[in-house]
């Protein structure tokens, strides 16, 4: 995803093992502070997500609003993710190879609409992440779908009324009861539990969808949630005027004590300084910046900056192979070599973040830091771009895109073409600011030549990010056409890995092989920044939230 303190580290077999056979303790109830009269919470900002639907959308935008109304079975307790525990879950267990999982339910919740939340509910959602079979979306690009039972075999079929009704006799999700479900796995995976605190995994309503405007099956073109949500969370969902607000109240029916604030607004202002100008008057109360943002709201007396240091992110830019000139790898590496990590670490991010060893983040098993940075080349990147045949005689025009807003991927931009182009042979870089929408829909379609992203951990597991980055058939790698098949086939290797040390060897090479193919300019792992009104209470963090979550917030 694109997002979303302490160092972080896989828990190892053993712990897992106590803690899923003993189940999980429940999320600390937080009781804000009262107030005195009902109030509304307003953050800001930069841009609106795609659409408002978690078992389709792939990012940190769409993620935000998400985890305020809808739950997920699992969650962390604090900013411990090393410390699962149970949100619509009560507890759990698995069998001995970790391929059958069984889930125990919170009795006595509903959904927004008045329905109740059950097992049934749960193997709904299930079902509809894996039966829209959407390739660009989380269910496929986390690996969702191929964990469960007969999810290859469905992605791989001709999506016939036959081919859904054999994914369904798999019984990958099994209704035991009404607060029992069981899930069956393809194979062995001990870390299960992470992957039902993804925000991809949290529970809809199926009465909402099914009254208004069904899934089907392998069409994920439009869904009735993408312009609704009906969760369990503690706030409903009210409207959303694209490009302007999303509106919320409060879920008064919710399942813990309700949040304080009555109403929260979400607005989208993409100019950083039109932000600061709404907090020095009172009209907005927090947003997530990007770290170069620092410097206008550093001085402010109406704000507080909460900078984290350590998240499970990594920033790149992606180099689409699908045809000349990335498909050469001289021009890739020679790209790779022409951006200024240090400079940009220090002039971008003021010092904060991390030069990153390999595309697994530090916090995460699997991190090494024998793996060597990229480094900043530009004497031997021109000489690779005229070995490719570039030369001020046949010019060429590369674009690189961005998100609108984001100041520090606009530096960035300009950095890397201040560099390409003083090489003096004929290749221009086109610099396009696109809306995070229309990005996300050109990079996913090969229309970009390089663009501007970050991944947040999905969960807290190196695999999250080696599949996305290194495998053929999995996210990024897929759509940047990069294929390398002694990685691929390390990748499964990695899940019949028998122990951590085994893991961490096979991530090592696949890293190694990314390292010489160069499928991307991996430039950071960069610090988060928060700003907050000083009047603000209760705010929460953890590495896997994407942005704020309103629940335990409240004004004094």
């Amino acid at each position: 995803m694109d997002k979303r303190s302490g160092i972080i580290g896989l828990v190892v077999l053993v712990i897992v093992a106590v803690m899923i056979l003993s189940g999980c303790t429940s999320p600390t109830t937080v009781t804000p502070t009262p107030t005195t009269k009902p109030f509304t919470l307003v953050e800001m900002t930069i841009s609106d997500p795609p659409s408002l639907d978690p078992g389709l959308e792939y990012d940190t935008a769409c993620y935000s609003i998400t985890q305020n109304v809808y739950e997920t079975l699992v969650w962390y307790d604090g900013e411990d993710v090393s410390k699962p525990v149970g949100l619509l879950a009560t507890g759990w267990k698995a069998n001995d190879n970790y391929t059958v999982w069984t889930f125990y339910l919170r009795d006595n919740v509903t959904f927004h609409d008045g329905t109740k939340f059950n097992a049934s509910a749960v193997k709904y959602t299930f079902d509809r992440g894996v039966l829209m079979n959407y390739p660009d979306g989380p269910w496929v690009g986390a690996g969702i779908s191929s964990l469960l039972k007969g999810g290859d075999e469905w992605m791989a079929s001709n999506h016939t009324e036959a081919d859904v009704q054999a994914y369904l006799a798999n019984e990958a999700v099994k209704v035991i009861n009404e607060t029992t479900v069981q899930f069956t796995l393809s194979k062995p995976y001990p870390d299960w539990y992470h992957v039902l605190a993804f925000p991809a995994t949290a529970i809809v309503s199926p009465t909402a969808e099914q009254t208004n405007m069904p899934y089907t099956p392998n069409n994920y073109t439009d869904t009735y949630y993408k312009e609704h949500m009906c969760g369990t969370g503690p706030f409903k969902f009210v409207s959303w005027t694209h490009e302007d607000n999303m509106v919320f109240v409060r879920n008064d029916n919710y399942w813990r004590a309700p949040a304080k604030a009555e109403r929260v607004v979400v607005r989208t202002v993409p100019d950083v300084n039109s932000r600061l100008l709404a907090f020095e008057k009172g009209e907005c109360d927090f947003s997530q910046e990007n770290i170069r943002n620092l410097p206008v709201f550093k001085n402010s007396s109406a704000v507080i900056t909460d900078i984290r240091n350590d998240t499970l992110t990594i920033s790149f830019i992606g180099m689409y192979e699908g045809k000349w000139p990335f498909n050469d790898s001289r021009v890739r590496q020679a790209f790779v070599e022409s951006f200024d990590y240090e400079t940009y670490r220090k002039q971008v991010g003021y010092g904060y973040g991390a030069l990153p060893h390999g595309v697994v983040p530090k916090g995460l098993a699997g991190y090494n830091a024998s793996i060597p940075t990229s480094q900043y080349n530009p004497e031997h990147a021109k000489q690779l771009l005229k070995e490719a045949g570039f030369s001020k005689d046949k010019p060429v025009t590369i674009t690189i895109a961005f998100n609108e807003g984001n100041t520090g991927r606009q530096t960035g931009a300009l950095m890397l073409k201040d560099t390409i182009e003083k090489y003096d042979l004929g290749i221009t870089l086109d610099i396009q600011e696109l809306k995070w929408a229309t990005l996300l829909d050109k990079e996913k379609k090969g229309d970009l030549d390089m663009f501007f992203l970050g991944w947040q951990a999905d969960f807290p597991t190196a695999d999250n990010f080696i599949g996305p980055f290194a495998v053929s058939d999995v996210y990024f790698a897929k759509q940047v056409k990069y294929k390398n098949e002694t990685i691929d086939k390390l990748y499964q290797d990695y899940f019949l890995a028998k122990n951590q040390d085994e893991r961490n060897r096979i991530c090592y090479e696949i890293q190694m092989g990314l390292l010489n193919d160069n499928p991307y300019i991996v430039y950071l792992q960069p610090a988060s920044m928060y700003a907050l009104s000083k009047n603000i209470k209760g705010y929460q963090w953890n590495v896997m939230l994407s942005g704020f979550y309103w629940y335990p917030m409240y004004k004094e």
